[in-house]
C-alpha cells in the first residue's frame, strides 16, 4: 500500500519463549537413499515450535516432524567414528545412562566409553553389507533394528574416510528408516537431544501458538 513499515528495536534477552525450526525429509520414499543430510539437502516440509527454552522448542519441533521419542523398549543404538566427536557426546552419553536408557554400542564406540567414561554398553557388530546379520555369537546392528529392539539409533560417520566406517553408517541409517527406527546423525542435535530430555522436556504440556503471543514482552519501542 505505499506505506513503510515503522521500526522497531527488539532485544532478544525481553522475549520469553523460544521458536525451534525442525526440517522433515521424505527417505522413506526415496528407497536406497543415504538418510544423512548435508549442506544441500532440500527439505520436503518444516515445522516450527515454541517454547519456554531453547532445549523444550526443539524437542517439540522434533516431535512434530514425526520424531518419536525412545520408549518403547528405552534402548538406544550409539555409533559415532571418531574419538573426538565420541568425547563431544560423552557428557550426553552420561545422561542417557543415568536416565536408565538401555545402550548399545558399536566395538569401538562401546570401548571408548567404557575406558574413558566408565559407560557399559551393549556391543554389537557393525554390517559390513546390508544383509550382514553377524555370526550369532555377538548380536549385530542389523539384526536389532529389523527385529524392533532399538528404538533409537545416534550414528555420527563425520570425521572418517574409513570405507568400512562409511559403508556401515550407511547400512545401519538405511535399516533404520526402513524399519521405523528414529535416527539422529548430527552430533549437535544429539547432545541436545539428551539434554532436552535431562531436563524432562518430554513431559511438557501442549499449548497453542496463540498462548506465546498474549505472553507480554518489553523492551519494544519506537525508534
Amino acid at each position: 500500500c505505499g506505506l513503510r513499515p515503522k521500526p522497531y528495536r527488539i532485544s532478544l534477552l525481553d522475549i520469553d519463549y523460544v521458536c525451534v525450526k525442525a526440517p522433515m525429509f521424505s527417505f522413506t520414499r526415496l528407497r536406497g537413499a543415504d538418510p544423512t543430510l548435508g549442506v544441500e539437502m532440500a527439505s520436503t516440509g518444516e515445522v516450527a515450535c515454541y517454547g519456554h527454552d531453547a532445549h523444550e522448542a526443539f524437542l517439540q519441533a522434533m516431535l512434530a516432524a514425526n520424531f518419536k521419542l525412545p520408549e518403547k523398549n528405552r534402548s538406544i543404538l550409539i555409533s559415532i567414528a571418531s574419538d573426538k566427536f565420541r568425547y563431544e557426546f560423552a557428557e550426553g552419553l552420561g545422561m542417557l545412562s543415568k536416565m536408565g536408557y538401555k545402550l548399545y554400542g558399536t566395538s569401538g564406540t562401546a570401548a571408548y566409553y567404557k575406558e574413558n567414561n566408565d559407560i557399559d554398553m551393549i556391543v554389537v557388530t557393525k554390517p559390513e553389507n546390508e544383509d550382514d546379520l553377524g555370526d550369532g555369537n555377538i548380536p549385530s546392528a542389523l539384526n536389532e533394528l529389523k527385529a524392533g529392539k532399538i528404538d533409537l539409533l545416534i550414528n555420527v560417520s563425520d570425521g572418517t574416510n574409513i570405507k568400512d566406517e562409511i559403508t556401515a553408517g550407511y547400512c545401519m541409517r538405511r535399516a533404520a528408516v526402513d524399519f521405523g527406527v528414529s535416527l539422529i546423525t548430527n552430533l549437535k542435535c544429539a547432545v541436545m537431544f539428551a539434554e532436552a530430555l535431562d531436563r524432562k522436556h518430554d513431559t511438557f504440556e501442549c499449548r497453542h501458538i496463540k498462548d506465546f503471543y498474549e505472553i507480554p514482552t518489553i523492551g519494544f519501542r519506537d525508534v
